[in-house]
């Protein structure tokens, strides 16, 4: 017991500070991993339902071979169903799909074999089976530990394994307590693997889980700064312009460009130069709404994607900026930037590439004004004394 406490508290320990909680709720991840996370429950719902749509044709002919005719009639019918919905599944279109649609789809999935068991349960169960037919029986009695290891595939947090997983251990006590041959025995001991399988399966989706979050982050975001990768950063961007697109809101993109920077490298060095690039975005944050992204577009330059926030709001955070300033030169002086603002709505920009170059002329606009400034739409400038 204490080596399983131990190994227990090494597992705890290697998990990043604050990303236990993203094990357990959804609420925490971000848009970026919220896509890809829901993708490949998507991609793996179409998978299984595929394998599963083959296997219960199959099973029919095993019915067929060991049950009554009315018994396996009955299977026969509710198990063509079954196979609707997982062709229905297996072929849903390649889209992106919001949280509740996704767990649905995988519930109606883990749903069907659960139906089929309790249909088997209620026809045949407590009849004396021998032969195949009582091999036939104790695989229809396997069918919840069956979905319960099915559910390992999908990298779900506790709170939705616990969804799925509950209701699964409640239909089996239900129908154990509905039969008139009630076991007490039988039906703790199968309750008992039940929650050991649960176990088992809540862990198996922690650590598939964990993996995607730390896989996700090592490949989107830059290992020197933390900001996004620019090819991560663009398909962030894309999808909220065309979500600010969708509901008429507002997106604001601040292209940020730090003056100077070359003579900090070629003054101190690049080391000097890399501990500069990691106190901006530490300095940034604070400046910042959570929903806000920063992304590393090359070298010095960072796009600050400000969402569902209006020009008047951007002006507020470069106000911010251009007074805190973003952070320590290696010689004490504050480290400051040049930057150009656009705004969608404002800008009547159609494409986010668009509204990106738009940000970036107006970035040299401010290095040709003198730096140390953002520029606006019309050539409005903002220096850092208006922000006094």
């Amino acid at each position: 017991m204490q080596a399983i406490l131990n190994l227990f508290q090494i597992l705890t320990a290697r998990l990043e500070a604050g990303r236990f909680i993203d094990l357990v709720s959804s609420r925490r991840h971000t848009p970026y991993f919220t896509r890809h996370r829901l993708a490949a429950v998507v991609t793996r719902i179409r998978l299984a339902a595929f394998a599963f749509s083959a296997l219960t044709l199959i099973w029919i002919g095993l019915d067929a071979a060991t049950l009554e005719r009315h018994q396996w009639a009955i299977l026969a019918i509710f198990r063509v169903g079954a196979v609707a919905l997982f062709i229905m599944l297996a072929v849903t279109p390649d889209r992106a799909m919001g949280r509740k649609t996704v767990l649905t789809m995988l519930g109606a999935m883990l749903a069907a074999p659960m139906i089929l068991y309790g249909v088997f349960q209620l026809e045949v169960g407590g009849s004396q089976l021998h032969g195949l037919a009582a091999v036939n029986g104790r695989l229809y009695d396997s069918l919840p530990f069956i979905v319960l290891a099915g559910l390992s595939l999908f990298p779900l947090v506790t709170i939705e394994g616990l969804m799925f997983a509950l209701p699964i251990a409640a239909t089996v006590a239900a129908i154990q307590f509905t039969q008139a041959n009630l076991d007490a025995v039988n039906l703790f001991s199968t309750l008992w693997v039940l929650m050991l399988s649960l176990g088992v399966y809540l862990l198996a989706c922690a650590i598939q889980l964990h993996y995607m979050i730390a896989l996700l982050r090592r490949a989107s975001h830059d290992p020197l700064t933390g900001a996004l990768t620019r090819r991560s950063g663009i398909e962030v961007l894309d999808f909220h312009f065309r979500l600010a697109c969708d509901q008429e809101a507002p997106l604001a993109i601040a292209f940020l460009d730090i003056d100077n920077f070359k003579s900090i490298n070629d003054s101190f060095g690049h080391e000097a130069g890399d501990q500069v690039l990691r106190g901006l975005m530490a300095a940034l944050h604070p400046l910042l709404r959570q929903a806000d992204i920063v992304i590393r577009w090359g070298g010095e330059e960072f796009v600050i994607v400000l969402t569902n926030t209006p020009v008047e709001g951007a002006r507020i955070v470069m106000g911010r900026i251009l007074e805190e300033w973003l952070g320590k030169r290696p010689d004490g002086a504050p480290i400051t930037a040049s930057l150009g603002l656009a705004e969608r709505l404002t800008d009547s920009v159609t494409d986010w590439s668009k509204l990106i170059a738009l940000a970036d002329e107006r970035m040299y606009s401010a290095k040709s004004s003198g730096k140390a400034c953002c520029v606006l739409g019309n050539g409005v400038i903002m220096k850092s004394a208006e922000t006094h």
